[in-house]
This record gives structure tokens, sequence and C-alpha cells, in this order.
């Protein structure tokens, strides 16, 4: 069976003109390697910056490329522009790629059940979030090499904010949301609210989660 490759990153966003860290983010990654202590073996990671590439390296995390050499616009004229470069080009490379989210919890290990949905098809598997406002969720998302075309086409899409999950949905089956090949499902379960957790099933890896202290000590 084909190798996985497990990836996340870190970038700065755009604020008042400016490129920051968001104080938020920083937080969530020191916090998810606490209770994810195995993604800094697991996962290969990207950062926009030498500066980030530091962070994660202080936190134990191995550094795969920094993309200070990326083209202006993604590094500029971003929100979240600069996960989609990471992803585009971890796929390039890898062939086989799930993006991880630091604001996640990793409930059990990926197993050959997991593999074999991903493969199962050869187009991107989203995170599905009910009535979400960007109708795909990048929280926890599959990709291979088969939609490198359609993803390199999306960095010169006109939309509205220059956030991944917009890019991403302007070049999708407009029917995609209705489309079960493009989602993992019950594979990762949203939390917003308490009563998400009913929504975990044994076929649960992740929850993504709006705050690290909603899990209250539960699946720890």
């Amino acid at each position: 069976m084909e190798k996985l490759t497990l990836i996340s990153g870190l970038y700065k966003n755009q604020h008042g003109g400016t490129l920051k860290p968001s104080t938020k983010t920083l937080t969530e990654v020191t916090e998810s390697l606490r209770i994810n202590p195995h993604y800094r073996e697991q996962l290969i990671c990207y950062a926009d910056s030498k500066e980030m590439a530091d962070f994660l390296e202080k936190k134990g995390c191995f550094v795969h490329k920094v993309f200070d050499d990326a083209p202006s616009d993604i590094i500029y004229d971003t929100k979240h522009k600069m996960k989609h470069w990471m992803m585009f080009n971890a796929v390039k490379e890898f062939k086989n790629v799930l993006w991880i989210d630091w604001d996640t919890y990793n409930i059990k290990p990926i197993d050959e059940y997991f593999l074999n949905y991903c493969y199962s098809t050869t187009n991107p598997k989203y995170t599905w979030i009910n009535n979400y406002w960007a109708i795909v969720n990048c929280a926890v998302y599959y990709l291979n090499e088969k939609s490198l075309d359609i993803m390199e086409k999306s960095f010169s899409v006109k939309v509205e904010s220059s956030n991944d999950e917009l890019l991403w949905a302007a070049v999708l089956p407009p029917d995609v949301r209705n489309r079960s090949e493009y989602w993992l499902n019950d594979f990762v379960i949203n939390i917003w609210q308490n009563k998400d957790f009913d929504n975990v099933t044994e076929n649960t890896y992740f929850l993504h989660l709006k705050d690290f202290s909603m899990l209250n000590g539960r699946y720890l």
C-alpha cells in the first residue's frame, strides 16, 4: 500500500498590513503537541519563514522546508494562501498527503481502514461541517497528485479572501456538498459545542476543536 505522508505547517498572517504570527495559532501548536506528542515524530512540517521554522524546531518538530522564497502573492496576499502553497508542494513531492491542522486531537492511529478509504478514489477528501461558510473545510484533508492541476488553477482564481478553503471551493464541482467521495465523514468530527461529541463514532480518528479545553479529559 502506498505511503501516506502527514504534514502541517506554520505561517504568518496579515495584520494591519504587516505579516505577524498568530498568537492563537502559536498557543495551539504548544497545546497540540502536549496532547499529541506523536505529532513530533509523524508530521513533516513546513514554515513560511525562519522565525516560524525556529518556533517549530524548538518544540521538537521536524521542519522539512521553509518557503521564504514563495511567490510574493503567496506571502503577502494571504490568510491561508500559504497553507495552500505548502500542501501543493507537499503533494508534488510526496504524492499522497494528509494535512493536519494544529487545533486537532488525534484519537487513534491512522490504520489500513483509513488508508483504504483515502485511496478508494483519487479526489480530495475534506472535513465535513454542516452549513460551513466556505463549503469545504481543510482542518484535516487528503490530497494526491491527481488534483494538482486544479489546485494550481485555484491560485489564480478571484475570491473574496485568499483563503485556501475558498480557493478550493472555486475549482471543485458545484455539487461537492452532495458528493460523498469528497468527504472524510466521521473520520474527522468538528467540535464547536459540547453536544458535538455525540457525533464521535468508532470510525473517528481526529477531533477538530474550537478550544482544547473542550476535551475536559475526554479520550485523554
